[in-house]
């Protein structure tokens, strides 16, 4: 009976199709369509850059992308999708995709929190040193390190005070009387230094309240990262003063030595085998313990630093992290003079410390500034240095962030271009410019997305409007990077919330886009000094290479494999796909 009631149905709807004329779903028209627009889709995947990765993908992998792609679904329709209500003020609405310091609660929840923290990342090669490690970690570091010494340019007594005070961090060797006023005391003298366990202790809201305090001089907050009627140079100014406290905080080498401990720790943690570090212009100033004046050997952080890398390397938890190389890299405000003298330190320490150093970059505000073309003379001079003593340091400029089109800073993605650069750092801007883009995929260089960055600094008000897919789409080699995760409001050393908002916001990616993204990192990633030929022979070969690239690739591709399986195991049952 229901049968026969189905067909009936279906033929009175035919015969009303027909009386109306408007033709069948299965007529040869309509079917005609949906065919031209199924190959016409299948033809533009086909120039995507994850397209190879997709046609490779295991029986196992293509299975976990399935049910991974049902797990996103479903927390969009049922944990995303909350509408908010008028006698609320809409406070209550979210949505997937919404701006990352309201979605940052809310996304720990979630299953594919759990699939993205599991997931083997690959490397992470865009970072500045001093924003790596989230702040209260480092705090709780201070506060219980003999000799830490507290100074602000103001008494921090009133909450105007505490917003335009400045402050830093210092290791004293010697006694200072607990009795004077501390900080939040209106008689306070200013730049007075203050032990940091008493300025803790007898802060407001004790060691929690200073803590918190702290962390307003070396954050962005939720509020200032949505501000983007203000535009970008108002967040740049808070964000770029965020760098002298969060600097002096790692200053005293036993600190700066737990630093790194626990920096390798939780980027190992987060299934990160490899490092590439954006520091050195800026960095170097060591105190010995027990000293207070910083070793004018300009080795002796390195030093530091390569021996807690070799140290955690012997640890279990170590065991399966490749190491760490550091891009030089060179505030693009200095003049000439200034400029010149950092790189010939930088080149200094290339031939001390041949296996560290890997490259060189210029940074800070892009749209503030020197532009390349205007550092032409120097770049270039730099580059004769570097051949003339046979050493290996090619760029990887820091290009195109900026919501420009046409001004100097959106033109630094040609001289980067024309100079060789290896990776781009951000190249927010790429998109506009379809022979660049041609340029940028002919000579195979990667940029180095970051994108909650590029949200809380105002490129992008959200994850919705970055031009990532825009890039996949036309080819562009991309990975995944977080740029200062610890000013920039993911409170985490790893690279989980940037992949998180990738595959969350976007439906072309999945899990097969994500492994491709964190595959590429490897592909991309700066392991030995080599020329320029090798360097593109070893890309174009990839897992199928005879060098330390290829090991590497092979390695992920392993973990991967095993990753995938997890997810079958673990969700396979409750996501019933077919492949």
């Amino acid at each position: 009976m229901k049968l026969l009631i189905v067909t009936i149905a279906t033929l009175l709807f035919s015969l009303v199709n027909a009386q109306t004329g408007v033709p069948d779903i299965n007529s040869l028209a309509v079917q005609k369509h949906l065919r031209s627009r199924s190959a016409l889709i299948a033809f533009e995947k086909r120039q995507r850059q994850d397209h190879f990765f997709r046609q490779n993908l295991s029986s196992v992998a293509q299975k976990a992308d399935a049910i991974v792609a049902a797990i996103r679904q479903e927390e969009i329709d049922n944990y995303w999708r909350v509408p908010g209500t008028p006698d609320k003020n809409d406070t209550d609405e979210r949505f997937a995709g919404e701006v990352f310091p309201k979605a940052r609660p809310l996304i720990n929840g979630t299953k594919l929190w759990n699939v993205v923290k599991r997931m083997p990342k690959g490397a992470l090669l865009h970072a500045h040193l001093s924003a790596m490690l989230p702040y209260g970690t480092i705090l709780e570091t201070l506060l219980h390190t003999e000799g830490m010494v507290i100074a602000a340019s103001q008494d921090v007594s009133t909450e105007e005070n505490r917003r335009n005070a400045s402050i830093w961090f210092a290791h004293v060797n010697h006694t200072i009387a607990g009795n004077e006023p501390s900080i939040h005391s209106t008689d306070y003298v200013p730049n007075t230094q203050v032990p940091v366990a008493v300025a803790a202790n007898s802060f407001p809201g004790g060691q929690q309240g200073f803590i918190d305090f702290v962390k307003t001089k070396v954050t962005l907050s939720p509020e200032q990262s949505i501000r983007h009627e203000l535009g970008v140079d108002e967040v740049w100014r808070t964000f770029q003063a965020a760098f002298g406290p969060a600097g002096s905080m790692i200053s005293y080498e036993p600190i700066v030595r737990t630093f790194y401990q626990k920096l390798f720790s939780r980027l190992a943690a987060d299934h990160i085998n490899w490092v590439e570090i954006r520091a050195g212009g800026s960095s170097g100033a060591l105190v010995h313990e027990g000293q207070e004046n910083v070793d004018p050997d300009l080795d002796i952080w390195w030093n530091v630093l390569l021996e807690e890398l070799h140290k955690f390397q012997k640890t279990p938890e170590g065991a399966d992290f490749w190491g760490a190389r550091v891009i030089w890299s060179d505030s693009r405000g200095k003049n000439r003079t200034l400029l010149t003298k950092s790189m010939g330190i930088a080149l200094e320490r290339k031939r001390r410390h041949p296996q560290l150093f890997s490259g060189y970059d210029v940074v800070a505000q892009e749209d503030l500034g020197r532009p390349l073309a205007d550092m032409a003379p120097e770049l270039i001079w730099f580059q004769q240095q570097a051949e003339e003593s046979n050493l290996t340091i090619p760029f990887f400029f820091h290009a195109g962030e900026t919501l420009g089109d046409g001004n100097s800073t959106d033109l630094n993605l040609f001289d980067a271009v024309l100079f060789g650069t290896r990776r781009i750092g951000h190249g927010f801007s790429l998109y506009k410019h379809p022979r660049l883009i041609d340029e940028v995929i002919e000579n195979g260089i990667m940029v180095e997305v970051c994108p909650i960055s590029n949200e809380v600094l105002r490129l992008a008000t959200d994850i919705l409007h970055h031009p990532l897919p825009a890039m996949i789409a036309h080819g562009i080699p991309t990975a995944i990077s977080n740029d200062d995760p610890a000013i920039l409001g993911q409170d985490a050393a790893g690279l989980s919330y940037d992949f998180y908002q990738t595959i969350q916001g976007f439906d072309n990616i999945g899990l097969a886009g994500l492994g491709a993204l964190a595959q590429n990192s490897i592909r991309w990633s700066n392991f030995e000094d080599q020329s320029e030929v090798e360097w593109v022979r070893d890309i174009d070969f990839g897992e199928n290479g005879d060098g330390i690239k290829a090991q590497r690739l092979q390695q992920w591709n392993t973990k991967w494999e095993s990753f995938c399986q997890w997810v079958v195991d673990e969700y396979g049952k409750d996501y019933a796909t077919e492949i």
